[in-house]
């Protein structure tokens, strides 16, 4: 009996722990109403609501903020989330009805913009300032941060216009073109002087782009062209160690291509060019012979051959990888990473590759001494052969199809032009290695509440090894001639010091931030150059040493330049209301003379914050941000040409060996001074004004940023022209004035759908005339370039020349209008008598015809954010600008070359309407630069394109990977241009010789853990 009792107790303890454990299991569960506000009362519709444990168990209130959801874990957390509020997490502790307030997210407004020597509240600034963050890079396959900026900005205009291995940079101009000296804008990285396109993307934080004088004069003269400021990322403090990888892996190919003729359309095309110069000479081509070019029954005899096939692949490889660490203590955090990049190109022996290290620490001593570490370090390899890739497409470009590759007995074949083929990987080597070291520390006391005292030294040492080696080639009767031997050694460093002070306070109502500073940049360099010819093996192309010693030449030299400055900011606001700013730089360089060494540069700004104001915050509260800002500045400009150094000093050069001096009875080498200096010479300065506005509406769902802007530059430095009897070239002098008037604008729309998907809007778009208002008497043509005119009251870059007025179609046409060289035929070209006095002259009849930088710009980001799904896409475009073609890329049979497609549609006694004149063979009549030429280079592309999925953390939690995202992304793939064969970002003069933009289609792949 006790032992039935026993079980019979057992059963019922067992009883009563299954009941106990249902009861807790069906109590774990709740199901949880309420209501969602916002912080004035109102109720907020489209709120998500989910469980912050499981995001598949989630709803969204209806349109009276209310909402029910079902299956909350009784000791769960819900995540409350809304467009423009702040995200929420609520404990549920049992309760079934949870009601909640949320709160405007302002972190649009309190975002921190990275400026001058510091960091400011985006809702404070009164310069225009333009922002990219690291999420806009994550994604994109891009080896170099310029090309990245790309449409992204508007008044920051970005042009790539190569895609060679190596070269895949951006152009960047900012709000126009100040000087026809230079545009490029000052690159600040981690607050000292760098270089953007040498970081690897992937290690940065952000980058910001000062883009009027209120806001870069703090850079004085070095500004004039605007400031990009980079800032690398670093660890953050009290995070326990983080691991990073990126990876892709990505194929290229050609945006663009010339679109040449096979051969029996260019035999045909021969034949018709050969009679229209002349009707009596016999055809080159018989009818059978087109034939047999056309039906490929004679490859050997009558080969059709497509060279550029022949030579270059249809797509080439390129990866990129990053791997980077990053955490921190209470009181110090690190940050470091490697990168690999590696590029192939189109042809066989073009390639690059490039490693990057970087390190970043921070660390605080104790509470008012801290310390700091920036270091990095790359090597990037630039390979090709001795000719080089422009060269061996000109060859392409350039054979006709009609010649064969090989001979009858396989042999290389040589017709009198250079066979690429034979070319390509026989010509030699050439290897360019560029490396580069770059540290910054710095020191920064902090004695007192508010106050800084930072002390900043940088060291960056760039360095190149360039080496040259031309193999002897021989085929056919083609011979390259002697062996060549280059090895050349540049070194460039910049030693850079500051100090700067800082004070920032509240009192009461009141912000003051004060700026004090002085910084030195010291700059040299150096460089050797050798070479010898003749002799040697094409086994041994790594060694000077086996070349001719008799041959050797040796070249050396060098500069070095200085610049102090001194520079402060005053920074005020009044309950975030009411904002103030002056700025002043004064500069001293090196390169002027003693009397005009200094510089001095200051700024301006003005904002005020209605959205602040009592009148308009209570009465409008949907208005969520409205601030207008005004701005003068001056900034400097020392830009000169790149070999004019010390223009304050005196230039001397040796006299030629045919110019020796003799004293008594020998001749003697001299020397002579070679150039005026001119000890009036100054900066070149910029003085901007500006006007903006901007607004937010619906808790930052929508708004925009406009700024309205003109930039006039005086004392532009120019060579104006000395009387030839004088002997000596021009000194620089302050002579050119340009001025740009133009806008920005930026509209932005993020929203909320439900719980699950997300969308935002960002759309720019840019406007700038550029002009130049005097040129004190040096109008005329760009000596580098003698289609570019300068000339007052057009844009730097005008293209200049005959206006084409189509065909002289008619025999009375060509009697009686008139003619430019007096020999034309029917099918060339008329040109518009500008003065109408019945001539056709250079020095009458020729004006603008067209310009090569756009005064359009814009971009359109979208981006589509579903569950753990995301898609983006950016359009970028260039409006009201224009490109040039000639030779190659333009011309029939040009220097016994190809022909076009567009050549088909040539003028004929029953085709006037043609889109080229009569076809020739060696006639230039129709070559002079006028309008015909020039093409409209406007264009919208789809810059990026990128789907990406991100697996669920459930997924991942056991392997210890915190995140991981694999993604597809897709860059220029898709131009829509009216050019023909040619990207609208090549160069804008052109013949077609050089290595075109590449589209890509990349595999990616992030991963934290």
């Amino acid at each position: 009996m006790k032992r039935k009792h026993s079980i019979c107790k057992w059963k019922g303890i067992l009883f009563a722990l299954l009941w106990t454990v249902s009861l807790g299991t069906f109590a774990q569960t709740v199901t949880v109403r309420g209501t969602v506000v916002d912080d004035t009362g109102l109720t907020v519709i489209g709120a998500s609501v989910v469980v912050e444990s499981n995001r598949t168990i989630g709803t969204i209130t209806d349109i009276d903020g209310k909402y029910v959801l079902e299956n909350v874990p009784s000791e769960g957390k819900l995540t409350f989330s809304y467009m423009g509020m702040q995200t929420q997490t609520v404990t549920v502790a049992g309760r079934t009805t949870i009601d909640v307030t949320m709160k405007s997210d302002d972190k649009v407004l309190d975002e921190v913009v990275v400026v001058g020597y510091g960091v400011q509240k985006k809702a404070n600034l009164t310069g225009s300032v333009a922002s990219l963050q690291a999420e806009a890079l994550e994604a994109r396959p891009v080896a170099s941060v310029s090309a990245a900026m790309a449409g992204t900005m508007p008044g920051v205009t970005t042009i790539q216009s190569s895609g060679a291995p190596g070269a895949q940079t951006g152009t960047i101009t900012i709000r126009g073109k100040n000087s026809i000296n230079a545009a490029s804008p000052l690159v600040i990285v981690d607050g000292v002087p760098g270089s953007m396109n040498s970081i690897d993307p992937q290690d940065i934080e952000s980058i910001s782009v000062l883009k009027d004088a209120a806001s870069s004069a703090i850079y004085g003269v070095q500004a004039a062209n605007g400031v990009i400021l980079i800032t690398t990322k670093k660890g953050k403090a009290g995070q326990s160690a983080r691991v990073n990888y990126s990876g892709l892996v990505s194929w290229a190919s050609p945006t663009a291509r010339l679109n040449f003729l096979g051969a029996a359309d260019f035999a045909m095309l021969y034949n018709e060019a050969t009679r229209n110069e002349n009707p009596n000479a016999p055809l080159p081509f018989s009818d059978k012979d087109i034939q047999k070019f056309r039906d490929g029954s004679d490859p050997i005899g009558h080969p059709d051959t497509d060279w550029y096939n022949a030579v270059m692949k249809k797509r080439a490889l390129e990866t990129q990888h990053n791997v980077s660490i990053s955490g921190g203590s209470e009181s110090t955090t690190y940050m470091a990473s490697l990168a690999y990049l590696f590029q192939d190109g189109l042809s066989q022996e073009k390639s690059y590759d490039r490693y990057n290290g970087r390190i970043n620490l921070d660390s605080r001593i104790n509470k008012w001494v801290s310390v700091g570490l920036n270091a990095s370090a790359y090597r990037g390899t630039d390979q090709d052969e001795f000719e080089g890739f422009a060269s061996l497409l000109q060859y392409v470009n350039r054979i006709p199809p009609t010649f064969g590759i090989y001979d009858k007995d396989g042999n290389f074949k040589y017709d009198g032009l250079n066979n690429p083929v034979a070319h390509q990987g026989r010509t030699g080597l050439y290897r360019n290695i560029d490396q580069q070291i770059h540290a910054t520390a710095s020191l920064t006391l902090t004695p007192i509440e508010g106050l800084s005292i930072k002390g900043v030294y940088s060291l960056r040492h760039d360095a190149r090894d360039q080496r040259k080696f031309k193999k002897h080639l021989e085929y056919g009767k083609f011979n390259s001639g002697k062996r060549e031997g280059y090895h050349n050694y540049y070194n460039w460093n910049w030693y850079t010091s500051q100090l700067l002070v800082n004070y920032n306070k509240t009192f009461d109502k009141h912000t003051i931030g004060l700026l004090a500073g002085a910084e030195q940049v010291e700059y040299t360099y150096r460089y050797t150059e050798t070479s010898r010819t003749g002799g040697g093996s094409d086994d041994l192309p790594e060694s000077l040493n086996t070349l001719d010693a008799s041959s050797q030449k040796n070249l050396d030299g060098g500069h070095e330049t200085a610049r102090l400055s001194y520079f402060g900011r005053i920074q005020y606001d009044y309950e975030n209301k009411y904002l103030f700013e002056a700025n002043m730089r004064a500069d001293a360089s090196s390169r002027f003379p003693k009397d005009n060494r200094w510089g001095f540069f200051p700024a301006f700004s003005a904002g005020w914050r209605l959205s602040e104001e009592a009148f308009i915050k209570d009465r409008f509260d949907w208005l969520s941000n409205f601030k207008l800002r005004l701005g003068w500045g001056r900034t400097g400009n020392e830009e000169l040409k790149s070999d004019d150094i010390y223009p304050a000093v005196p230039t001397y050069a040796y006299n030629a060996k045919n110019r020796l001096t003799m004293f008594g009875n020998t001749l003697y080498s001299t020397v002579h001074e070679s150039r005026y200096v001119n000890s009036n010479l100054k900066w070149a300065t910029v003085t901007n004004y500006e006007l903006g506005l901007e607004a937010a509406f619906l808790n930052n769902m929508v708004g925009f940023e406009l700024s309205l802007y003109k930039k006039r530059t005086n004392d532009m430095l120019l060579y104006l022209p000395v009387q030839g009897v004088i002997g000596m070239n021009p000194p620089a002098q302050n002579a050119g004035n340009v001025e740009n008037t133009g806008f920005d604008l930026s509209v932005f729309y993020n929203n909320r759908i439900n719980k699950d998907f997300r969308y935002s809007v960002n759309f720019n778009v840019a406007y700038v005339k550029n002009e130049i208002t005097n040129m004190f008497g040096t109008e005329g043509k760009d000596p580098d370039n003698e289609k570019i005119w300068r000339l007052e009251g057009h844009p730097i870059g005008s293209f200049y020349g005959f206006v084409a007025d189509g065909y002289f179609n008619t025999e009375e046409e060509l009697k009686n209008h008139p003619k430019r060289l007096g020999s034309e035929k029917l099918g060339d070209i008329k040109y518009k008598d500008v003065n109408k006095d019945g001539k056709i002259t250079a020095g009458d009849d020729r004006s603008v015809i067209g310009k090569n930088f756009p005064s359009w710009t814009g971009g359109l980001n979208v981006g589509l954010y579903y569950k753990d799904f995301d898609f983006s896409m950016l359009w970028q475009g260039a409006f009201d600008v224009d490109a040039y073609y000639t030779m190659e890329a333009a011309y029939s049979f040009f220097n016994s070359g190809k022909v076009l497609k567009r050549h088909l549609d040539r003028w004929t006694p029953e085709n006037h309407n043609a889109s080229y004149p009569r076809i020739t063979r060696n006639s230039q009549t129709n070559y002079a630069v006028s309008s015909f030429w020039l093409q409209d280079a406007s264009y919208v592309r789809l810059k990026n394109i990128s789907f990406g999925y991100t697996l669920p953390k459930q997924l991942l939690g056991k392997a210890g990977i915190d995140r991981l995202k694999v993604f597809v992304s897709g860059e220029n793939l898709l131009t829509f241009s009216g050019l023909d064969g040619l990207d609208p970002e090549s160069p804008s003069d052109t013949r077609g010789a050089f290595y075109s933009n590449v589209k890509k289609v990349s595999l990616g792949l992030k991963m934290t853990f």
